[in-house]
């Protein structure tokens, strides 16, 4: 990043810069320690701003500002050329808070077609199922959509949009482990067939990994879509240089970034709206997470209390078994003991 005189010379210059503002000063202090500090290594030039998360991620990629910038990161990741035409609010109701969703942006491209772009923190809590239903919902938002418009008109379903689901894992799921193996970090799925037809479906996707990215040699591969995941997963400034060295259009951007902190209590709001949002997805997927081990505990006991009643009713006919054998034992003694004593008075007979 490029130096920039408005960053402090050091966290005792920043805490003193807030002293005089008691709002802001409380906001910095009540701040959780590892956030606190990613903020003042921002604000000491030491490291960049979380790209990631929703607030920064929208600052640089904000289509009224910068509009070639959203553009061309889709474009890197669909592999053609797109314009981004409008941001959309965000209209589906399939996040009910059981995912960390640290970024969310919903847009119309020039073709027509709806990206869904979003940054999930783990992604163990958004599934392939989830995934699915996620586009899905987006699918019948956009089939309502071509209904409304041929209000009046026979319908034609060639007038619905694509939509494109684009999803970016900052933590992989598990199953991820042989992508891992392998270096793949960016997955794209369609739905095809297992012969020569090819027809248009209406869904598509791109997974982004972004752990597998930044632990695999193919980060050091030229392309643009690498150039823009290494400006969303590069921290330290030390290794900012490098980046810009590889990819020269960045530079720009890393100067609107450094230029940020010429407003210290904006950016310190934006930090502490992010951390709000961050608290509150977390404690909802704290408790899911913890109801669904409390779920599976259930089950687990349930299949215990079953095998031990298996058991106990195993042992039951294994000690009534043993019953019968005894008893078999103890006649056959008797019948030993009978025979002996028979074999005895004949002997005696025979004397």
């Amino acid at each position: 990043m490029e130096n920039c005189n408005y960053f402090f010379a050091s966290e005792e210059d920043i805490y003193r810069y807030f002293e005089n503002n008691p709002r802001e000063s409380a906001i910095l202090n009540a701040m959780h320690a590892p956030w606190k500090q990613r903020l003042l290594d921002y604000m000491t030039g030491k490291k960049t701003l979380p790209f990631t998360y929703d607030p920064f991620f929208k600052l640089v990629f904000n289509p009224d500002r910068n509009p070639e910038r959203l553009s061309g990161f889709l474009s890197s990741i669909l592999g053609r050329k797109v314009h981004v035409m409008d941001i959309l609010p965000v209209e589906h109701t399939l996040h009910d808070g059981n995912s960390l969703v640290i970024m969310d942006l919903l847009v119309r491209l020039d073709d027509g077609s709806r990206a869904n772009v979003e940054i999930q923190k783990y992604g163990s809590a958004f599934p392939a199922q989830r995934m699915s239903c996620y586009s899905a919902d987006s699918l019948m938002q956009e089939y309502e959509r071509a209904k409304a418009r041929m209000k009046g008109t026979s319908f034609d379903y060639r007038n619905v949009n694509k939509v494109y689901t684009i999803v970016l894992y900052e933590n992989s799921p598990t199953e991820y482990a042989v992508a891992l193996e392998k270096g793949e970090y960016l997955h794209h799925g369609k739905i095809c067939f297992d012969t020569s037809i090819e027809p248009d479906m209406l869904l598509e996707y791109y997974i982004i990994s972004l752990d597998i990215f930044k632990s695999t040699d193919y980060t050091k591969s030229k392309s643009e879509l690498n150039g823009w995941l290494l400006f969303l997963t590069t921290e330290d400034i030390t290794d900012v240089d490098a980046v810009v060295s590889t990819y020269p259009w960045l530079h720009e951007i890393y100067k609107d970034v450094a230029n940020y902190i010429r407003n210290p209590k904006e950016v310190l709001v934006m930090w502490s709206k992010t951390l709000q949002e961050l608290d509150k997805g977390a404690v909802n997927l704290y408790w899911d997470q913890l109801h669904e081990q409390i779920k599976e505990q259930e089950a687990a006991l349930k299949k215990n209390e079953a095998a031990l009643e298996q058991s106990n009713a195993a042992l039951e006919q294994s000690n009534a078994a043993l019953e019968q054998s005894n008893a078999a034992l103890e006649q056959k003694d008797a019948e030993i003991a009978r025979l002996k004593a028979q074999l005895s008075e004949y002997e005696k007979h025979n004397q």
